[in-house]
């Protein structure tokens, strides 16, 4: 990938190919894997639910949300998914 393209890239995606670039160990990474619960996309320590926050999501891929809303609030439905009244 050329220099142009990395930076196209990391102005769209933010510092997500870095994270391709890190060491990891696998070793760590086998442990954590038992702990982590699909449905709930979490990891799971007994009743305790550990997992990132969009603002924690934000800092670790460099890619802010730009005053976009991370989820909607009763206060902003779609009308089509608005029951009918």
């Amino acid at each position: 990938m050329g220099q142009l393209q990395r930076q196209a890239f990391r102005k769209a995606y933010g510092k997500i190919w870095d994270l391709t670039m890190v060491e990891v160990s696998t070793e760590a990474i086998a442990s954590l894997a038992q702990y982590y619960d699909q449905p709930l996309r979490c990891f799971t320590f007994g009743d305790f639910q550990l997992l990132p926050t969009v603002e924690e999501f934000e800092e670790i891929l460099g890619c802010p949300l730009g005053g976009r809303k991370s989820y909607l609030s009763q206060a902003s439905i779609p009308p089509w998914l608005e029951s009918p009244k």
